[in-house]
């Protein structure tokens, strides 16, 4: 019974993650619904960014926001390397004459950063989850000038957004709760040590929906197109094992340590799927295949980036009481213990 404890432990949210693959696809019409709400999706960014900015420490948030030298490699590999790459995987997977290929991979390689995964997955990791969030929130800020640009010189497509309402969209989604996260921080954090695992867990909860949502985005698409869908997996899958070796490479040349190693890995190698439907349904609904490589590389990034936590873990500071065992939530119940003696509001994951 032990043994199936922390079975369970270790690995239900890859298990969860897994299994949200077919239930997505046989079962999609909640996960339309949601996608549909047109709320549902902000409204949960937003809870996860408010626990983010809560479990934040505000001096470390602070000094990550002028970390520059971290914050330009992850911009570069989203916004530069992301997209090249992927213009010559679309041209070199896409079949005969389709027309549709090139363009749908180029929106899902244009897209900013992740804004629920790269945090949830680097706070888990053990990783330096400030920068991970600063890094989330520059790649995010700066969509609305490098995702049209990116698309009208790959492709050619006009992509107009409507800046004034993406500025809002970003205070409103993701500033505000940051904020209020960090204000509740000083009154609230101490009361919340005996939900604190609760608490930990429920940014898990809110990506494994935002992966069923995916994949009910994009059911028709994989259930009629095999042929299409295995070309776009083989070309996301290798795009994202290259942006992860590049960015693994390139912290290090740069000499960063574990903790901002992991944030930058992850943070730069991730991309944004509920953007990327945004603009697929408003700009290229025409597309029939524009929300598979978002749908696929969203998957795809989650399921190997989950399984790189505990490599991760091992490698981040704090670890090594953890002996042999291989546990998402070893690093945080670790510290716990070492900082739950001192007075200041440091999260029991730093």
């Amino acid at each position: 019974m032990v043994f199936n404890r922390d079975f369970v432990r270790r690995y239900w949210f890859l298990a969860a993650l897994i299994l949200l693959i077919p239930v997505g696809i046989i079962a999609p019409q909640a996960g339309l619904a949601l996608k549909n709400s047109g709320w549902v999706i902000p409204v949960f960014v937003g809870i996860m960014l408010g626990i983010a900015g809560f479990t934040m420490d505000t001096s470390s948030l602070v000094k990550q926001a002028t970390n520059f030298q971290a914050v330009i490699p992850v911009l570069l590999s989203i916004y530069l390397f992301s997209p090249a790459l992927a213009f010559g995987l679309g041209v070199w997977f896409a079949p005969a004459g389709n027309e549709h290929f090139l363009p749908a991979m180029m929106i899902m390689a244009a897209q900013a950063g992740s804004l629920a995964s790269a945090i949830a997955l680097t706070m888990m990791a053990g990783g330096n989850r400030e920068l991970a969030l600063i890094c989330t929130l520059a790649s995010n800020s700066l969509t609305f000038l490098l995702t049209p640009f990116i698309l009208e010189i790959s492709i050619g497509a006009d992509v107009d957004f409507r800046v004034g309402e993406m500025m809002l969209r970003m205070i409103y989604m993701v500033l505000l709760p940051i904020a209020a996260g960090q204000l509740l921080r000083p009154l609230l954090w101490e009361r919340t040590e005996p939900i604190r695992p609760f608490i930990r867990i429920v940014p898990q909860f809110i990506i494994l929906m935002f992966v069923y949502t995916g994949f009910a985005s994009g059911a028709q698409q994989l259930q009629g197109a095999p042929n299409i869908v295995l070309r776009f997996l083989a070309a996301c899958a290798i795009l994202h094992l290259a942006l992860l070796a590049w960015n693994y490479l390139l912290s290090g040349w740069l000499r960063f340590d574990w903790p901002d190693r992991t944030a930058i890995i992850l943070s730069g190698s991730q991309k944004t799927l509920p953007n990327g439907i945004y603009v697929w349904s408003n700009f290229f609904a025409t597309n029939p295949y524009g929300a598979v490589p978002l749908v696929l590389y969203h998957l795809f990034q989650l399921l190997v980036d989950t399984l790189l936590v505990p490599w991760f873990e091992k490698r981040n500071p704090g670890n090594n009481t953890c002996g042999n065992k291989q546990t998402f939530n070893c690093h945080a119940e670790t510290n716990q213990k070492t900082t739950s003696s001192t007075t200041d509001y440091t999260d029991p994951a730093d």
